[in-house]
């Protein structure tokens, strides 16, 4: 498994902007695909998606492969990842 993290330091561009800017973690496979996905927003939301919960009125599981060189973030451990989950 991989993880990683994506800074996203834009807002929401809906009725949710005023959570802030993001940093999105990920759990990827050996094939690249995103198997779990936390957003961790600056006002302290947090979004979680997995194969069993892949969407909500908030966002949903990115789709297709995904690696860190796609994203302008840091590798972070498993342990990391999971004190999140």
């Amino acid at each position: 498994m991989n993880y990683f993290t994506q800074i996203w330091d834009e807002e929401r561009d809906d009725e949710y902007a005023s959570w802030g800017t993001s940093t999105w973690y990920f759990e990827t496979n050996a094939a690249d695909e995103v198997l779990k996905q936390i957003t961790v927003y600056k006002n302290g939301k947090v979004t979680k998606y997995d194969l069993e919960k892949q969407e909500d009125e908030f966002g949903g599981l990115c789709e297709g492969a995904l690696t860190i060189d796609d994203c302008d973030g840091d590798v972070v451990s498993k342990e990391t990842f999971y004190t999140l989950w």
